[in-house]
């Protein structure tokens, strides 16, 4: 595992942030069912009460690390299809939509634990770390987007969930069988028509 430099970590005020880098990279090892505050703070080489002080049990680590993990996801939607642009045609709401489902599911697989953690108890309800619209905020858009270029209906609530469900659960299925041999791509796009199709008009 990736470890920050101890001394930088504590004498510098930074330990919160280390505390933080260390559980991410945790989570990007796949190990994060290993970690605890007080192996995190004997491995940044610092007391575990100074550990405690910022983060008093490992739940209340993970509940910054996966407000982290949505700013990561919401930084790489806004790299595809910034979220002040809108679609010029009806071909690019339908291209903006696949985009953001396959930043998605890319996501989801380079970033598994991580992305469980997210969308598990601990990250139903992330505390903003910035003034960003929310990931949910960019499928809202795009939705509406299809629905302004006549794709699709005016999307409702549930609508929303349905999409999202939709996407969500072909990220978890990405090395099910279930996919077989089909390009990622393929499949994103699959997806996306089917659900493109269930809201139309």
């Amino acid at each position: 595992m990736v470890q920050t430099k101890p001394t930088d970590a504590h004498h510098h005020g930074n330990l919160k942030e280390a505390l933080v880098s260390y559980a991410l990279s945790a989570a990007d090892s796949g190990v994060l069912s290993e970690l605890s505050v007080r192996k995190a703070a004997r491995d940044l080489g610092v007391s575990p009460g100074a550990a405690y002080r910022h983060y008093p049990d490992k739940d209340a680590l993970m509940r910054t690390v996966t407000a982290r993990g949505f700013d990561a996801l919401a930084d790489a939607f806004e790299r595809a299809v910034p979220f002040g642009s809108r679609a010029r045609s009806s071909e690019d709401a339908r291209a903006r939509f696949v985009s953001l489902a396959l930043v998605y599911t890319e996501f989801a697989r380079a970033r598994t634990e991580l992305w469980r953690l997210m969308f598990g108890p601990l990250g139903l309800a992330p505390t903003p770390t910035s003034d960003r619209p929310s990931t949910y905020d960019w499928l809202a858009k795009s939705l509406s987007e299809l629905a302004e270029f006549g794709i699709i209906a005016e999307p409702l609530p549930e609508h929303q969930f349905f999409a999202w469900s939709a996407i969500h659960g072909l990220s978890d299925l990405q090395t099910s069988p279930a996919i077989g041999d089909q390009p990622k791509r393929t499949s994103v796009e699959r997806q996306c028509t089917l659900i493109i199709c269930a809201l139309a008009r």
